[in-house]
């Protein structure tokens, strides 16, 4: 058996005696969050298999696993308190988001949407179609209700010369 082959066996045969205290380890430092914990366990082997060479025995190995996985638990810890705070992704609500953007009812009119040149507009009449109210629009988009009021009676006006013009929109 070649050295590296060696070292790498007797690794895992470490690893393996050790399972229990990473696992625990990763439990506790990721809330029982799959991502985080394959994620933080992955870090935490890779760091080991890093640090096996100059593993001098000293101690139980699994009070070097131990003292190890904690160390890098705390820096994960530590470094995702300063990431920005990620949502998962809910296949469900895009589903159903997905089910409403494919509906045959809803096709003219975004059709007659594609249409529209500003992207201002664009914006105003996505707020309004997902009914949020006037002094909110305004809010968001850093102008008055009346300007708001007063751009949206022109997209739909201009949404109604659209759809006058082509028939194929019925």
């Amino acid at each position: 058996m070649k050295p590296d082959e060696r070292q790498q066996t007797e690794f895992l045969l470490m690893l393996s005696q050790c399972e229990g205290i990473l696992i625990k380890v990763c439990r506790y430092f990721t809330r029982r969050r799959p991502r985080d914990f394959r994620d933080l366990y992955q870090e935490i082997v890779c760091t080991l298999w890093e640090a096996w060479p100059a593993y001098r025995a000293e101690s139980a190995p699994a009070t070097w696993v131990t003292r190890i996985a904690l160390n890098v638990a705390g820096q994960e810890v530590r470094k995702r308190k300063r990431m920005p705070l990620f949502v998962e992704y809910n296949e469900h609500i895009h589903d159903l988001l997905a089910d409403e953007a494919t509906d045959l009812r809803y096709q003219p009119l975004y059709r007659l949407i594609d249409n529209l040149q500003d992207d201002y507009d664009r914006k105003l009449l996505f707020l309004y179609l997902d009914h949020h109210p006037l002094r909110e629009i305004a809010a968001i988009t850093g102008s008055s209700e009346a300007a708001v009021k007063q751009r949206l009676y022109r997209i739909r006006q201009q949404l109604i010369e659209l759809k006058n013009q082509d028939t194929d929109y019925e």
